[in-house]
Parts: structure tokens; sequence; C-alpha cells
């Protein structure tokens, strides 16, 4: 028995070492692992051996590890052999002659202690041949999450470059952004080269649409003078690249549909004549009224109908609708069935969203104050319907008021608004209804409001170079609030921009070239290629305080 117990002991102790185990105790990791030595010497040339070893600084994830090593050119057939913090690649290809190798190793490497990742890239080259290319190209992506993105690397010069394809062919050469999201790609021959940012979710070395977030910059050249690119620079986004399709539609009582699309919808290629209903008994067309926007994200709209018949089995279908990528719908997702609902519609029409948000709302005295309601309605409103008044002594304060659009209100006042005052907003609900006449029943709603002082907020002003007779577009981004949306402004034509009633904060600007006039900066096409629309930082942030106008300004294009 006794030896039993000493047999199972001494197996449990070599099952215990047999693993990668990293030293215990301690304080906590916070030290990101690094290659502290390598086989061969970095620029080894007339390299005839069949193998690299790279020793880290501490032990490593192996699987994160080895998905982390890209070797240009590719060599698909390699071994690795792990002893303790050391690793061995022994390739089990001939290798190409007087040729140029490079061995990168990605931040993807994580230790085993602490799960840090490596800060930056680590690049390996050899020849086997007698010389090394020199070539370099540097940049930075910019992304809320700029590490670990790819830099996918082609050499054009003996392609087709239209022809270049990166979901289908890997790259010449590769790289990975750090921490920051800069990016260093070294030993790169003499040509011209096409790059792509990826973040490669699949870890493939392809890009996968709409999976991977990819963006595109120039073409560059290298020469055997001008060896160094630099100042490349990258925003990634993914791209659409599927036609909307018609996800559902559902009645939710006897005069209305929800509607629901697969992707936002651009809303200018919308119109209530776009949609038909039929019955599928008798083909009888069911009357639509109106439609409206359910949601921020553009994907879910609501249809006004005439009476549906209860249980009666219809079909939707839609035509000519477009997302916001400018694809026409799926002419094979275009339509759905629905059954016509027993509910009769008797809920009256209720606010859904509005600029004034809270009891303690301010707004200034030239903004529009607008309600979205949950349906359609009756229009015109009651001129008795709203009114509004000086809290302090109940005087009325005239005002216009307009329907942007079916489900909405605004209201412009047309006396001045003091700054200071409060002011008092008073929605009689009977005056207010849907189109079939529902109404709140002897209702009446306050909603109280400040008028807030643009003297309270700072401004940044000033000059941007420009690109050059296209649509420059200024955004700034208070970097000490997440909250806060970013502000835009477009330049003037001789390139002055301002940017009013900025909250106090530090702000980054950012400059871009706005060629499709659609307000967004565009990260470009990865095939067939565009490249991406040009960018412009300022070279640092702008503090902004209460009334304290920043001047002067000037920015440059990049």
């Amino acid at each position: 028995m006794k030896q039993i117990f000493i047999t199972i002991f001494f197996l449990l102790f070599l099952f215990g070492c047999a693993g990668q185990r990293p030293p215990e105790g301690g304080p906590p990791d916070s030290v990101p692992p690094e290659i502290i030595s390598v086989f061969p010497a970095p620029n080894t040339v007339n390299y005839t051996d069949s193998k690299i070893v790279l020793e880290f600084s501490e032990y490593v994830d192996r699987r994160s590890t080895e998905g982390a090593i890209f070797i240009s050119p590719t060599i698909e057939e390699k071994e690795f052999d792990w002893s303790g913090t050391e690793l061995e690649i022994t390739f089990k290809e001939q290798l190409r002659s007087n040729t140029t190798y490079v061995i990168t190793v990605g931040t993807d490497v994580i230790d085993v202690r602490a799960q840090n990742r490596m800060a930056k890239s680590f690049t390996l080259a050899f020849s086997t041949g007698n010389t090394i290319d020199k070539g370099a190209v540097a940049g930075k992506v910019y992304d809320e999450k700029s590490d670990g993105v790819m830099i996918f690397s082609y050499r054009l010069d003996t392609i087709m470059p239209d022809t270049l394809n990166p979901a289908k062919t890997k790259p010449d050469y590769i790289t990975q952004t750090g921490k920051s999201g800069d990016f260093l790609l070294t030993n790169l021959a003499p040509g011209k080269y096409r790059m792509f940012a990826i973040r490669d979710e699949f870890r493939n070395l392809l890009y996968d649409p709409e999976t991977d977030a990819a963006g595109t910059s120039d073409d560059v050249t290298l020469t055997l003078t001008d060896t160094l690119a630099s100042g490349m620079k990258f925003v990634i986004a993914k791209e659409d690249t599927t036609p909307p399709r018609l996800s559902s539609v559902t009645a939710t009582d006897d005069r209305h549909l929800i509607v629901q699309f697969s992707e936002p919808m651009d809303t200018l290629s919308l119109a209530i004549s776009d949609f038909s209903v039929t019955d599928t008994l008798f083909q009888n067309t069911l009357p639509l009224k109106q439609f409206f926007v359910n949601n921020f994200e553009y994907t879910s709209f609501t249809i006004v109908t005439e009476k549906q018949k209860s249980n009666q089995l219809y079909l939707l279908q839609v035509n000519s609708v477009k997302d916001r990528s400018g694809f026409s719908i799926n002419p094979i997702a275009r339509s759905k069935q629905f059954t016509g609902s027993a509910v009769n519609d008797t809920i009256p029409p209720l606010i859904t969203n509005s600029t004034l948000k809270e009891a303690s709302s301010k707004i200034f005295p030239d903004d529009e104050i607008t309600y979205q309601f949950n349906d359609a309605l009756l229009m015109p409103v009651s001129d008795t319907a709203v009114t509004l008044k000086r809290q302090k002594d109940s005087s009325s304060v005239q005002f216009r008021l307009l329907s942007r659009a079916v489900n909405t209100l605004s209201f412009i006042p047309t006396s001045k608004l003091n700054i200071g005052e409060r002011y008092s907003l008073t929605f009689k609900w009977n005056g207010i209804r849907d189109l079939i006449g529902n109404h709140l029943k002897d209702s009446i709603d306050h909603v109280l409001f400040t008028i807030d002082d643009p003297e309270n907020y700072g401004s940044i002003e000033g000059i941007f170079g420009g690109f050059g007779g296209s649509l420059n577009i200024i955004q700034a981004k208070n970097i000490n609030s997440a909250k806060q949306t970013e502000i835009s402004a477009v330049t003037t034509a001789s390139g002055k921009f301002t940017l009013p009633r900025l909250p106090e904060g530090r702000y980054a600007l950012k400059a871009f070239d706005d060629k499709n006039g659609n307000g967004i900066h565009d990260a470009g096409k990865i095939f067939p290629y565009k490249r991406a629309e040009r960018f412009s930082l300022y070279q640092d942030t702008i503090r902004v305080r209460a009334r304290w106008p920043v001047d002067g300004v000037m920015m440059k294009a990049q």
C-alpha cells in the first residue's frame, strides 16, 4: 500500500511539472512580455539554416503566441517547439534564394501570469542573399480601439492593381499596431505598395467583409535611395456589402404595422408609395395613410393603414428603397406576410422623444423645441393645443408650430426669450390627436425649461488649409466627456470655421475631406479599391473655457 501511495504522488508530481506554469506569488504583474534574444542575429545575410529561435522575458501563452507570428514571404510548412520561455520555429520547406525574410511577432502575444499583451510588435529580418532590404513604412491607425490592427501590404509591381482583392489574397508583408495604434513595417524591397489596415477577426490573413473593420490610404513607392514612407494614416470601419432585407412585419393593432429592416435605411429613398399591402385571398389593396421612423438606427418604421380585417392574411411589399450605403433592397427579401389585427386602435398619441428631456432642461434662445410621438398626428394641430408662457408672470410667448415629420411637432419662438428665465410649455391633449381622432382625455401637461446663456460656453475659430475644392468638415471631440457627441462645422470657401457653444473641456480637432457629402469620415473601400477620405489632425488638444473664445487656430492638410 505504501508503494502505491508513493507511485501516485510521483505521477502527480510529473503531471504538475509537465504543464506550462509561471512562477507563483509576488506583486501584481503589469509588465508586458517582450523578446529578449533571437537566432539568427537581426539582419543576418547569407542565411542557410532552417530554424529561428525566440526567447521571451517571461512565460507566454503558447496559443496566442503561435497565432501572432507572421512570416513574409509566407512559409506555410513550419513546426513550433517550446522549451520554457524559448520558442524554436523549424522551416519544413526550402527558402527562396536572395530573399529578405521578415518574422513579425504581433501584439496579440499575452503572458501567462497576468494576460499582459506585448506593447508593440517585434520584427526579425534575415536574408538568404548577401543584402537586406531596407524599405520601411511608418504610420498610425486612429480608432477607439487602435491596438492589434493588422497592416497588410501588397507589392503592386508585378500585378494589375485593380485585380488585388485582400479577401482572396494574403499580404506580401504584414505587421500589427501597438497600444497607441502606431506601426512600423520594415525590411521591404524597393517597389510600389498598397496598404490596408484590417482588424483581422479570424486571424486568417484575409479580409472578411462585414466582419473585419478596415481602411485604406495612399499607395507608397520605396526606392534604393528613398527607403522610408512615414506619416501613413488610417481610420477603419466595417463595410456594408449586402443589400437590405425586410426582416419582419407585425400588426400591433388594426391600423398600425411595425416594419423592420435588416440594417439602417436611407430615409430619403423612402416614401409611402414604396409600400403596398394586399390581402392574399382576393388581392384587394389595403390603403396606406402615413409612415414614420421609429428609432435613430433607421431600421424600424411604423405604417398607418386603413382598418385591417381581423385575421385576414396580408402581404406587404417594398419597392425601390435603399440602405445608407446605397444598396437597393434585396429582390428576394422585399415582402412579408402578416395577419390583420383584431385589436382596435384606441391608444392616443404619446411622446417618445423630445429636446426637453428633463425638468431642468436648458435651451439656447434660438433653439427649436421638438417633440416626437408614437403615432402620426392629425394636422393641423389646434392653435389652442399648445401654449408657451413665461413662468414669472404667465405672459404668452408667440411661436410658430411646424411639423418636420408626420409624428413630430416643432416649436420656434417668434418672440424674444430672455436668458436665465424659466418658461412653461403647456399641452392640452384633447387638441393633439392621431389620424382617427384618438387623444388623451381631459389632460394637461406642463414642461418647464430655462433659457441658457451662450456666453457660458466657449468656442473655437480658425482656418483650415483644405484638401482642395471639396467639402471640408471640422470635428471637435471633447476628450474629457465620453457622453458628449462630436460637434461639426463646415469650412467656408476660404477655409474659415467656427465651432460655437462648446461646453468646457479639452478638445481634439479633426478635418476631413467629405467627398460624398454624407457628413461621415469614410474609411475607404477594400475591393474594388477606393482611397479613404483624407483627414488631418490638429497637433495638440485645445482647452475650451466658458466665456473664453479660442481663435486663430491654424490647421493644415496633411
